[in-house]
């Protein structure tokens, strides 16, 4: 399918990327960039002792400071309590990581076929090596795990890293770099804190890997300052995930785990928030009679008012959302644009009915609280709108007791990741690697695919000199050396029908032993 580009509105992102275009600095990151390659080549981060000790460091980082970081993040995001836990799953990453250091980090051997050594004595291994120095750079919406998690692989995996965090949400941001300070090896991990200018100055340096989480806009330029240097990178983008449910889904499930998703965790602002919803047409108005009352069972008649619902990251991003509303042929049910409060940083929990192919709303990701919901005839339907709206989301959500209809829907569109009958949750499971594809990114990390992301897997072969101690190739090779080698490696010795005729006096030799074991057993 084509993979269509969201089209640029004076709505949403593409407006506020306008006013944040990247100028160019006069900061220089050399010195430090150079620090740290200095520090690396002595072998420091290489040693398991210390990659253990730091992230045994970072458990208790977490440990000493659960309190702190959610009160950081609610100072930056508002919303209960309990958002701050989706800052602290670094440290099950660390305790995962420490459990499974040393087998991470062996040395892997691996088959080594004649035509390699003849003698069978040589030998074949990948050595698990760190990649060297490091950047990570965080985002918004959360903004101390998206920079505490891959900093766990990168440690693992025996890299020097440094942190650049988010601006955006200061109160993390600061509390970060306190904690890194206090409890990790500064010699080998730092922080730098800044905005456009900070970041376009790091870009220009040469990283053995950069690390990215935000939007497409940001990533491109990040990709072009990486190809300067070759710098591989990890893009962990976003794009419109939807909601697929069909005529055969449990209602019930279909509408609390898409309002948690949408609501009540960071009100929207999260990489793989469900961005629209494709329903069945014979299920819509349930799902929208039963969103309208569960919303008002979470948050109240006026949400702003309750504790458990949370706030949009700052005025701009409410402008670019209440941008994205105003444009909208749909109908909103619920919410709206008339109770948004930009100063208080909140718009209301609002479901749109019918909004329309084309329009910012269905082609910019949404990142906030509002959720478009379109009717469909069926699955087909549904998988032709989602390859038109965006054909590579981040994460896809399939609502559906049927087997069949399920199945259609995965075979026929692509995501980064995929949850059927939840959303969100595959974030949860670190044995399923997190990425995107496409336009939602590349690479990816959560458990062992972290440590893979951030190292760099050396092939040796170590030649046998005990039997084999000249050239593999004699010299002056003659035509019979290559009639041998095509023999030996593609078309074997026998033709084709004397391999046929081989095959048949076996199994006529087989079929003779077998009925004259029978005949003496008689």
């Amino acid at each position: 399918p084509a993979h269509p580009t969201p089209a640029m509105t004076t709505a949403g992102f593409a407006k506020l990327r306008a006013d944040a275009t990247l100028p160019g600095g006069e900061i220089s990151f050399k010195p430090l960039v150079e620090e740290l390659k200095v520090t690396f080549s002595t072998g420091k981060t290489k040693d398991l002792a210390w990659r253990r000790a730091q992230l045994e460091a970072l458990k208790l980082m977490i440990e000493e400071n659960h309190e702190a970081i959610t009160a950081a993040v609610r100072a930056d995001h508002g919303g209960p309590k309990l958002r701050g836990i989706g800052e602290l799953g670094s440290h099950l990453a660390a305790v995962e990581a420490l459990t499974h250091l040393d087998d991470w980090a062996s040395t892997k051997v691996v088959p080594t076929p004649m035509t390699v050594s003849p003698t069978k004595w040589g030998k074949s291994y990948i050595r698990q090596e760190p990649k060297g120095v490091i950047l990570i750079i965080g985002p918004w919406n959360f903004p101390i795990e998206l920079v505490l998690h891959p900093l766990v692989y990168a440690i693992a995996a025996g890299n020097c890293v440094v942190l650049k965090p988010s601006e955006v949400a200061t109160t993390c941001a600061a509390l970060l770099e306190k904690l890194v300070w206090k409890y990790l090896d500064t010699s080998c991990i730092k922080v730098v804190q800044g905005a456009a200018m900070e970041t376009t100055a790091l870009l220009k340096e040469p990283w053995d890997h950069i690390f990215y989480t935000g939007n497409g806009h940001i990533g491109r330029i990040v990709l072009r300052a990486a190809a300067e240097h070759l710098t591989p990178v990890t893009l962990e983008l976003g794009g419109k995930s939807p909601v697929i449910v069909d005529k055969s889904a449990t209602m019930k499930s279909v509408i609390e785990r898409v309002a948690s998703a949408k609501f009540s965790i960071n009100v929207g602002q999260i990489c793989v928030s469900p961005d629209y919803v494709l329903i069945d047409k014979d299920r819509e108005q349930e799902f929208i009679e039963g969103m309208k009352a569960h919303v008002e069972m979470l948050f109240g008649k006026d949400a702003k008012q309750s504790p458990h619902y949370g706030r949009v990251i700052n005025a701009n991003h409410v402008r670019r959302i209440t941008g994205l509303l105003s444009e909208t042929k749909g109908q909103t049910v619920t919410g709206g644009i008339e109770a948004v409060d930009p100063d208080a940083h909140y718009i209301p929990p609002t479901v749109v009915r019918d909004a329309q192919l084309g329009e910012p709303l269905l082609t910019e990701e949404i990142f906030g609280p509002v959720l478009p919901v379109i009717a469909t005839s069926g699955v087909e339907d549904a998988v032709a709108k989602v390859n038109s709206i965006c054909s590579q989301p981040l994460a896809l959500y399939v609502y559906s007791e049927d087997k069949a209809a399920t199945e259609y829907i995965l075979n026929n569109t692509t995501s980064g990741g995929a949850c059927i009958n939840t959303s969100l949750e595959h974030l949860l499971n670190n044995n399923l690697p997190f990425g995107g594809v496409g336009g939602s990114g590349y690479g990816s990390y959560h458990g062992k695919a972290g440590f893979d992301e951030f190292t760099h897997r050396r092939s040796v072969l170590h030649q046998d000199t005990t039997f084999l101690k000249g050239a593999s190739i004699p010299p002056h090779p003659t035509d019979q050396i290559y009639d041998i080698a095509v023999k030996a490696t593609i078309t074997g010795f026998l033709s084709r029908g004397q391999r046929n005729l081989a095959k048949a006096g076996l199994g006529a030799g087989v079929l003779a032993a077998v009925g004259m074991l029978l005949k003496s057993k008689l």
